[in-house]
């Protein structure tokens, strides 16, 4: 055993090194052809990126799922006067992309993936490559292709496992009732995928990769849920379900985009949704620490009514000693309010302030269909990833548990 560079984190694989550099750790020698390297395996990435990788590999399969199966070659477009952009080509090479993503994703998340895993991969493309691919065959490979990626995911880490399920999930609830054809179908879709059982298990999943999935994208995902599971709720058979289903599709982009990493959750907020965030804020202040303001209040009128009636002091004197008193005021509030709310209120980027932008983005990341009303973020409810659940949800969850628990002692 040597002592060989440290390699920086980009992409699957081992790295070879040569020369000198500022880290180092422990491994092998290659020999080949008489020249001897160094062979060092790849940094493992951040837990964050993995979460992150292992949602976009979940939507990614559920994506290929769903998609139609494309005859012919994964070949390019005809030459013309312009270069083509992705659109361009036809559907069977976009699936094969969509496939060799996939199993670009896999090797960023599994240094030794299984054997079998690596054959059910393999299947896969092999299938999307073939010009005269079979609808069933392709499934019967893609659906091979999700249990062993949920398998293998779940035993290496369990939350790489959730956050597979996660992508997968969030992925079929935009997908099933965007792909339907007649408004029947696109109204069974939607009631199925937001059916309140289904949302519990969603909901507990972003709970608990709350701290590994980007800031404030739990918290944002699962209200604008809550949103399209009321709307669903409360929707009418007649209810426009062709704009649904253009709202579904926006809805899961901006799902995408936020649980994936592809956009920062403050890149989608405004002028204005800051501006909210400040006066919920405040009032936030305002509403639990109104004894405060009330006393300080009080004081301050007592010092400027006590002054009033000192007649017999210089005018001067009066001046300074009150000024003295609403400086000493001051000072004992912001002292007060630094030891009650901490960072809170003392840091821009306390638990306050990010708390209130968990709501902002929630606002900014639903897509609603028309005339649908989004939940108001504001009160206690601002930050919590199930906001006070009704007791339906609730008895669902312990009915589900309950199935649970009795397959298990079967």
């Amino acid at each position: 055993m040597v002592l060989a560079p440290v390699a920086e984190f980009n992409g699957p694989g081992p790295a070879r090194c040569r020369g000198q550099q500022r880290k180092y750790e422990m491994s092998g020698i290659d020999v080949s052809s008489g020249i001897q390297e160094f062979v060092i395996e790849r940094a493992r990435p951040p837990e964050r990126y993995r979460i992150a990788s292992a949602v976009a590999l979940g939507w990614q399969v559920a994506q290929l799922f769903h998609s139609p199966v494309h005859r012919g070659p994964a070949s390019d477009p005809e030459r013309g006067n312009h270069l083509p952009g992705r659109s361009d080509f036809p559907g069977a090479s976009q699936s094969a992309w969509l496939g060799e993503q996939i199993q670009s994703q896999l090797q960023r998340l599994l240094a030794r993936p299984p054997q079998v895993l690596m054959e059910a991969t393999s299947d896969v493309l092999t299938a999307l490559t073939d010009p005269g691919r079979s609808r069933d065959a392709t499934l019967d490979a893609v659906f091979t292709l999700h249990c062993r990626l949920l398998e293998a995911l779940t035993v290496s880490d369990v939350l790489l496992g959730k956050a597979y399920g996660l992508g997968r999930a969030i992925a079929e609830t935009t997908l099933l009732p965007a792909n339907a054809i007649t408004d029947g179908q696109r109204m069974d879709q939607f009631r199925s995928m937001l059916e309140a059982g289904r949302l519990i298990t969603i909901k507990d999943w972003l709970a608990d990769l709350k701290s590994l999935l980007p800031d404030h994208t739990a918290y944002a995902v699962s209200r604008s849920l809550r949103d399209w599971q009321r709307w669903v709720a409360a929707a009418p058979d007649t209810a426009d379900w062709t704009a649904a289903r253009s709202a579904i599709r926006v809805q899961g982009r901006l799902w995408r985009e936020l649980l994936t990493g592809e956009k920062a959750a403050r890149d989608i907020l405004s002028l204005s949704d800051y501006l909210a965030a400040g006066r919920r804020g405040t009032l936030e202040i305002i509403v639990r620490f109104w004894w405060v303001i009330a006393a300080i209040a009080i004081l301050t009128g007592g010092v400027i009514y006590a002054g009033s009636f000192l007649h017999s002091l210089p005018d001067l004197v009066r001046v300074v000693g009150s000024i003295a008193w609403l400086a000493g005021a001051a000072a004992v509030f912001a002292r007060g309010a630094a030891v009650v709310l901490g960072q809170g209120i003392t840091h821009a980027e306390g638990w306050l302030w990010q708390t209130e932008l968990d709501g902002s983005v929630a606002m900014a990341a639903t897509c609603l269909p028309p005339g649908a009303k989004k939940s108001l973020a504001r009160g206690a409810s601002v930050g919590r990833l199930i906001p006070d659940p009704d007791q339906v949800s609730l008895q669902r969850r312990d009915q589900l548990r309950r199935e649970a628990e009795a397959d298990t002692y079967q």
